[in-house]
């Protein structure tokens, strides 16, 4: 006979299991009102220079949390699919500011309508819990994120 599962365990088990299916999900690269497909990674990255316009890179990669190496990467990329444009700010070639082109705004838009459409939907899924079931939730996450942040 197999050994009951303690309250914890189902939970934790089931957490993960979203989790697993949420990062499946967020793998699959969109379409954003452009002709590009374009990873979670680079939306982020457009949606966070739509933002902060004029952003540098440095700041940019303190915003996403990300290294400055990561974001030079994905910037070049961004460039090269027409979305990103590099200015110079100052006389040297060190200090440059991150700026949507039209095609980035485009999919700024597209991105900021995704989430709209994609909150609503999940809202109407939602929809019969009541505020205390919801703090509850939001208590329980709390825990967890203070748990995996001391580790």
């Amino acid at each position: 006979m197999p050994e009951k599962l303690t309250t914890t365990e189902i939970m934790i088990h089931k957490f993960e299991k979203v989790m697993n299916k949420y990062n499946a999900w967020e793998k699959k690269p969109r379409y954003y009102g452009t002709r590009d497909l374009l990873y979670r990674s680079e939306v982020h990255t457009i949606d966070a220079i739509g933002k902060n316009n004029k952003i540098n890179v440095t700041e940019l990669a303190q915003y996403l949390g990300i290294t400055k190496g990561a974001i030079s990467q994905m910037v070049d990329k961004l460039i090269k699919k027409g979305m990103v444009n590099k200015k110079m700010v100052s006389d040297t070639e060190n200090e440059v500011s991150l700026e949507l082109t039209e095609k980035g705004a485009l999919a700024y838009r597209g991105h900021e309508e995704y989430h709209k459409e994609l909150y609503t939907e999940i809202s109407e899924h939602l929809v019969h819990l009541s505020d205390k079931n919801v703090e509850t939730f939001l208590d329980i996450l709390n825990v967890l994120e203070n748990f995996l942040d001391q580790k």
